[in-house]
């Protein structure tokens, strides 16, 4: 399967889950006859780019707390894969674009008749390097498991890959991503890519805390901090008050918005497919050894197409700034 049609090829549908996927999708030439999508907020990103091949999936049903909730549930998700299955089973789709591999709809579509091929498109970063536990994506599935969510390997984070055809930047390298556009004006300053880390559980408040006044410390130079738009911004704007040299900046219009609009002397994140989008690895470092993110930082150390610095410590980070 190609982004060109090939003659007699049968229809293909694509399901990008974020506005990355779907820019990978442009990018990349892709003319799928179906765009799915499952939250709102994809609705009218799809439509502009896609005029008319839409197709909303909907959501799994999470139960509430209750026995008879969760019963309510199981129920509700068996029919909602029905539907699935009957609202695709007439419009002859026979090869698909997936960028999630983990996920019970997306190897629910793979299982369906008729599907004949499947590309699995870079995610991001965790496309590359397994960032949590197995047992995490194992606890996570069995709990997906019991509310009645599409079963077949759900345990497991990673599909065979041998089966599909992978596109992705660093690895295969048969994927582009356009970077954002020249930055209008330059800031003598670092750019903090946000995460949440604590709002996901991956870290305790205490270690965010103590991180950020560790990276204040360590800059020569003023922090922007751009925060994810699951971070809590409450909290942060009341963590970063009392550290003199960080500041929260707007993030209306995401990071690769943001960043055709200013240019930094350089960039850092914990953990974020956002530094490997801007592509602009000379002056970027992640810092997840800062927050605590042992296992985040050895994965990276592991990954050997990672284009972005790995920065252990304060030290390292001040020696790293001081070279831009």
């Amino acid at each position: 399967m190609s982004s060109a049609r090939e003659p007699g090829a049968g229809k293909v549908a694509a399901l990008p889950r974020s506005r990355l996927h779907l820019q990978f999708l442009v990018d990349n030439g892709a003319e799928p006859d179906l765009v799915l999508y499952r939250d709102a907020f994809m609705r009218g990103p799809v439509e502009t780019q896609y005029p008319g091949r839409a197709l909303d999936l909907g959501r799994e049903t999470l139960p509430r707390g209750s026995l008879s909730s969760l019963l309510a549930a199981r129920r509700a998700n068996a029919a909602y894969y029905r539907s699935v299955a009957a609202s695709l089973h007439p419009l002859g789709i026979e090869r698909l674009i997936l960028f999630l591999e983990g996920e019970p709809l997306e190897r629910f579509l793979m299982a369906l008749p008729g599907i004949r091929a499947v590309e699995l498109w870079e995610d991001g970063l965790s496309h590359y390097t397994d960032l949590t536990s197995p047992l995490w994506y194992a606890a996570r599935g069995a709990v997906q498991a019991a509310v009645g969510f599409h079963p077949r390997g759900i345990l497991n984070r990673r599909i065979d890959r041998s089966k599909v055809r992978v596109r992705d930047r660093f690895e295969q390298r048969n994927l582009v991503l356009s970077p954002p556009t020249e930055p209008g004006e330059q800031r003598d300053a670092l750019l903090f890519v946000g995460s949440p880390l604590v709002e996901d559980g991956i870290i305790r408040h205490a270690r965010f805390l103590a991180a950020m006044r560790q990276l204040g410390a360590a800059s020569p130079m003023a922090v922007r901090y751009l925060p994810h738009p699951r971070e809590d911004l409450t909290r942060l704007q009341a963590d970063l008050a009392g550290i003199g040299n960080v500041e929260i900046e707007p993030n209306a219009g995401g990071l690769m918005e943001h960043a055709g609009r200013f240019g930094y002397r350089a960039y850092a994140a914990a953990i974020s497919t956002g530094l490997l989008d801007l592509g602009r690895f000379d002056q970027s470092a992640y810092v997840p050894q800062m927050f605590g993110c042992a296992r985040m930082a050895r994965a990276l150390s592991q990954w050997p197409a990672n284009p972005v610095r790995l920065v252990a410590d304060g030290q390292a980070l001040r020696e790293f700034l001081a070279q831009h």
